[in-house]
Formats: C-alpha cells, structure tokens, sequence
C-alpha cells in the first residue's frame, strides 16, 4: 500500500494541511516535505526506500527548519515606557537623604526617588535608573 506514489503525495497533502491548521512551527510540513521526498523514491520499487528516505528527510528537514521557525517567532524586545524615564529630569518634592527615600516629580508624576548623595526639596535630579518602583536619582549640573 505504501510503495505507491500517490499514497505518499496524499500523506504529504494531509501534512501540509495539518501545518496549516495547528500553530506547530513547521512540524508536520517537514512531514510533508518528507513524504514528497518518500514518494519520488517509490520509482525505483524498493519496499523499504520509501520509509527510509521518509524518516531520513523529515528529521533533515526539521533540523534545517529550526532556525528559520526560530527567527520568524522571535519576537524582537523593546524597551518598557517605563525605560524612557532615564536620562530624563526630575523635581525633588520631599528631601532624598542618605539611606532615606524622598519625592521627586517627572511629567507630571510622583516617584519615590534614592540617591547616593542628599538632595534638597526643589532641586533638578536627573534619574540614572529605576529599580521597582523607586528611582535612583542624581544631582542634575
């Protein structure tokens, strides 16, 4: 039954169509591309050839494809809003003292804010990094 071509060109066409239809990142159409392959390998009337070659091809064929699956789905990453805030200048509302936090106020919010060094209410700071929800601050020249 499996030693006809057309057998085998069915297998594929159901594969590519699972492939289709379920989210699997090119397993079953490495299947498929395997099938095509076992089925141009039933010409030479080996009963064996065409299992060989099936399983031969596929696991070729899903090897090869990993890297290009891994490629197209990877999603590229991009910086949180949250990440626009450094570099940016800040108003210190409440003393920031060492080992104490105080306020600060950047577009138009309130974060609590630590600094290395004490800085006074009223002060420009400009925020080095933020860590949770407190921002590591320093004088602003």
């Amino acid at each position: 039954m499996f030693n006809n071509w057309i057998t085998w060109a069915v297998i594929a066409m159901v594969l590519v169509i699972a492939e289709i239809i379920s989210p699997t990142v090119f397993f079953f159409a490495c299947l498929g591309l395997g099938s095509i392959v076992a089925s141009v390998s039933t010409l030479f009337g080996i009963y064996w050839l065409p299992w060989v070659t099936f399983i031969v091809f596929s696991f070729i064929f899903v090897i090869i494809s990993r890297p290009l699956s891994l490629r197209l789905t990877k999603a590229t990453s991009r910086p949180a809003n949250i990440d626009a805030l450094i570099n940016k200048k800040a108003y210190v509302l409440e003393d920031i003292l060492l080992q104490k936090y105080g306020r600060v106020k950047v577009e138009g919010e309130e974060w609590l804010a630590e600094s290395d060094e004490e800085i006074e209410k009223g002060q420009a700071v400009i925020i080095v990094s933020i860590e949770g929800v407190k921002l590591k601050v320093k004088k602003s020249k």
